[in-house]
C-alpha cells in the first residue's frame, strides 16, 4: 500500500513516500494536499516518485482474478457473460489505472461512455457495476483504498423499451402440417416441443433418465448453453411437467431411434448430444420454406404450446409451471393476449334491483 505524506518546510508543500520527499512548488495549505493527492492517486507521480505500479494493483488485472475466484459460484453462462463485458468494456477504459487512480467522475465517465455506444448498456453497465464493486471493496478491504467511487455514482436510468410486438405463433393446422411433413428425428423433435413447451436448450439436454412413462412426467433440470451442460436458466426453469399423451407418443418413437445409443434423447452425427440448437434450426427453417409457411425459430414451438393451452381455458397457473416461469404474473405478462375474451359479465343483482329505473 502506498501512503503519501505530506511536510510543511518553510510555507511550501512537500510530498513523499518514505523518507524522500519533493517540493510541490505550493503553498502548503489543506487545498493543495488535496490536489496533490488526487494527481498522486492518478499516478501523475510515479515517475518522479520512482513508483513501480505491480501488475497485481492494475484493475485489468484485479477484475479478471475476481471473476476466476465465482467460477465454483457462478453458472459458466453469467461467467461467460462477465468476460465478455470485461474484454469489450472495462477492460479497454481502464486499461494502465489502479484502483487507486479511479475517482467517482471516471465511472461516470465510463458509463456515459457504454451509454454512447448504442449498445444494450442496461446489462453491460450493471455487470460492469457488479465486478467494478467488488474489486474496489476488496481493495478497501486490503487498506488501499477508502471509498468504493462505483457506491457514489448513481445507476443510469434507461428509456423503457417499447412493447415488444405480440409473437405469431403457429395455428394448430400448421402444427399438423409441420409435423406431417418432417421427418426423423427432427418430426419427434419438434412433436415435443409444440407439446411441452420446452425451451429448445432444455431438450437438447435431456436425457432418457429424465423421462419416466410411468407417471408421465419429465423433469427439466439442465440445459444446453454455448456448447456445454448447465443448469436451468433461473431456479423456476428445473422443474417437472406433465407429459402430455401427444408428447409421449413422439418420446416413445424417438426411444425406437436413440434409446440404445446413448443417454441423451437425441442424438447429432456423431451419436452424442447436440451441443447448440442452430443445425436444428437449418432444417426447421429449411422445412418451413418448403411448405411456405412464414419463416419462425424453434422457440415459436414453447410460444405455440402457451398459446393453445391458454385459448383453451387451461388453468394459467399450470401453464406458467409447465414453462418454468417464476411466477404466473410473468407468463400472463408475455400471453395475456391468448387469453379468450369472455362475454360480458351480467350484474344480475344491480339488475333486480334497479329495474325500474330507481336511482339512489
Amino acid at each position: 500500500m502506498r501512503k503519501l505524506r505530506f511536510k510543511n518546510r518553510n510555507g511550501i508543500l512537500y510530498f513523499g513516500l518514505g523518507d524522500k520527499f519533493k517540493s510541490s512548488k505550493m503553498k502548503y495549505s489543506a487545498v493543495n494536499k488535496n490536489i496533490i493527492t488526487s494527481k498522486f492517486n492518478k499516478g501523475l507521480f510515479d515517475d518522479d516518485l520512482n513508483i513501480v505500479v505491480s501488475d497485481s494493483e492494475l484493475i485489468s488485472v484485479l477484475v479478471i482474478d475476481f471473476i476466476h475466484s465465482q467460477s465454483n459460484i457462478k453458472k459458466e453462462s453469467t461467467l461467460r457473460n462477465y468476460r465478455t463485458t470485461f474484454k469489450n468494456y472495462i477492460k479497454p477504459y481502464f486499461e494502465n489505472k489502479t484502483v487507486a487512480q479511479v475517482s467517482p467522475l471516471d465511472i461516470k465517465s465510463f458509463q456515459d461512455y457504454i451509454q454512447s455506444k448504442g449498445i444494450s448498456g442496461k446489462a453491460i453497465i450493471g455487470q460492469s457495476r457488479y465486478l467494478l464493486s467488488e474489486v474496489f471493496q476488496n481493495a478497501i478491504l486490503r487498506g488501499e483504498i477508502t471509498v468504493n467511487p462505483v457506491k457514489m455514482v448513481n445507476t443510469p436510468t434507461f428509456r423503457r423499451r417499447a412493447k415488444k410486438q405480440s409473437v405469431k405463433v403457429f395455428t394448430l393446422d400448421e402444427v399438423d402440417l409441420i409435423i406431417s411433413k418432417a421427418t426423423g428425428d427432427l418430426k419427434n423433435l419438434l412433436g415435443i416441443l409444440f407439446f411441452t413447451g420446452m425451451r429448445i436448450g432444455e431438450l437438447i439436454a435431456l436425457k432418457w433418465s429424465d423421462v419416466d412413462f410411468k407417471t408421465d412426467t419429465i423433469s427439466i433440470n439442465k440445459t444446453v448453453s454455448a456448447g456445454t451442460i448447465d443448469t436451468p436458466k433461473t431456479l423456476s426453469s428445473d422443474r417437472e411437467i406433465e407429459m402430455l399423451s401427444q408428447a409421449r407418443e413422439f418420446l416413445k418413437k424417438q426411444m425406437l431411434l436413440t434409446g440404445m445409443k446413448n443417454t441423451f434423447v437425441f442424438l447429432n452425427s456423431k451419436q452424442s448430444h447436440y451441443t447448440q440448437g442452430s443445425h436444428l434450426l437449418v432444417k426447421f427453417i429449411s422445412l418451413l420454406q418448403d411448405l411456405n409457411i412464414q419463416r419462425r425459430t424453434l422457440h415459436t414451438a414453447r410460444h405455440t404450446f402457451a398459446s393453445m393451452m391458454l385459448n383453451n381455458n387451461i388453468d394459467p397457473m399450470w401453464v406458467s409451471a409447465t414453462l418454468g416461469h417464476e411466477n404466473v404474473k410473468i407468463t400472463l405478462e408475455i400471453y395475456a393476449h391468448f387469453l379468450p375474451r369472455k362475454e360480458k359479465m351480467k350484474m344480475e343483482f344491480l339488475e333486480k334491483r334497479y329495474k325500474n329505473g330507481t336511482v339512489l
